[in-house]
């Protein structure tokens, strides 16, 4: 019989290449599309919201996988719900920047309370002498907040090329799916092996060029669940590398977001204002194509992940 990971896995990317063309349809009929501006890269309007078709198709497989009798899966399923609304209202009225970030405040409380928590950090400078575990204490909640926000960010900020995130997503989750199947961890493997699922069922209509975009309704929801799925897997283990080899899988949206986030800091200019400073941007910028630049970064992702497998299972 497969495993549970792997009932997820192919029922995510089955319901996904079926619903996305309904969600495409759909967004068509009733004008949700994202229309060209200076600060995008098409040419022509492009349905997005598809996002939603991501969303649908990992729960409805994590539920058959069996996942939904776990509390925190529960638990990160109510607060993705909240967050999957918000950007739903997002994508249609374009929200100003407190409403969103207060809402992935609360969302972020929600998967907190519902056991998404990092007590702890394994010391990788123990071999020098001093204690192995750094316990958190109270900082624990407020640390473990300030990365979902980060990371629902991070992923959301990575969207901006045809095919760009989620094909990160599927190298991100698929790879801390292993990680968790390798300390046992099958709950959480098969998040991320649906959330792999998911994306791969929806990068066929999602590459260059692209005949939909997943929208904020999508790259949020990633970003929470890659930051979920981390917190609840890798972080929890006690290897000595337990602090960076997860900071190590999400490394490209993590540089991107923190790169982006000190560059407009320095220039004077709003964290949350939009612009063409991300990394996909300087790199379309010094002449690549858009795939060239897609391919550039998924290899870069690859070959972090790798790394990170390497030093796990070594």
């Amino acid at each position: 019989m497969a495993g549970p990971w792997l009932v997820g896995l192919i029922v995510a990317l089955v319901l996904a290449a079926v619903l996305t063309p309904v969600v495409r349809a759909g967004a068509a009929r009733i004008g949700l599309v994202d229309l060209p501006e200076q600060r995008r890269v098409h040419d022509k309007p492009v349905p997005t919201a598809g996002g939603l078709a991501i969303f649908i198709a990992f729960w409805l497989a994590v539920a058959a996988a069996g996942g939904l009798a776990d509390p925190t899966t529960v638990g990160i399923l109510i607060g993705s719900v909240l967050l999957a609304a918000l950007c739903l209202v997002d994508d249609i009225y374009h929200l100003s920047p407190a409403p969103r970030f207060l809402g992935q405040i609360i969302v972020a409380l929600i998967a907190l309370q519902w056991g998404v928590r990092v007590e702890g950090l394994t010391n990788p400078l123990a071999l020098f002498g001093g204690s192995s575990y750094l316990a958190l204490g109270a900082w624990a909640g407020p640390l473990t907040v300030l990365w979902i926000v980060f990371m629902t960010n991070a992923i959301n900020w990575i969207d901006g090329l045809d095919g760009l995130a989620a094909g990160v997503c599927v190298l991100c989750a698929g790879t801390l799916a292993v990680m968790a199947l390798s300390m046992g961890m099958s709950q959480v493997g098969v998040l991320g092996a649906a959330a792999a699922g998911a994306c791969l069922g929806f990068l066929p209509y999602n590459f260059n060029p692209a005949r939909i975009f997943m929208g904020d309704t999508g790259a949020m929801f990633l970003g929470y669940l890659l930051a979920c799925v981390s917190v609840t897997g890798a972080f929890k283990s006690t290897a000595a590398l337990a602090v960076f080899v997860p900071m190590l899988v999400l490394g490209v949206p993590i540089y991107d977001a923190l790169s982006t986030t000190i560059r407009r800091a320095v220039n004077g200019k709003p964290i949350y204002n939009a612009d063409r400073t991300h990394l996909h941007h300087r790199l379309l910028a010094r002449g690549l194509s858009q795939k060239q630049t897609v391919l550039l970064i998924y290899g870069l992702t690859a070959a972090l992940c790798g790394a990170a497998l390497w030093l796990w299972l070594r």
